[in-house]
């Protein structure tokens, strides 16, 4: 099982089931948007340089680095 961990204001925050990304489910939208794109060296989800989170009601956006995918 997959884990996904972003650093929310310096606090690293497990998303995986408690958060969203872009508004989707987290895995959902890592599994289809963590691809190469016709040879392109920057996975989707890494074009804009952020990713919105949203977790608590809030929404953070943040650099894809301050995010963590840990295979269980």
């Amino acid at each position: 099982m997959k884990r996904y961990y972003a650093n929310l204001l310096g606090t690293w925050t497990d998303i995986t089931t408690a958060g969203t990304v872009e508004n989707r489910d987290t895995q959902t939208y890592f599994e289809e948007n963590l691809t190469y794109q016709d040879g392109a060296h920057t996975p989707e989800c890494y074009k804009y340089g952020y990713v919105n989170v949203q977790y608590n009601g809030k929404n953070y956006r943040i650099d894809p680095a301050c995010i963590q995918i840990v295979e269980e």
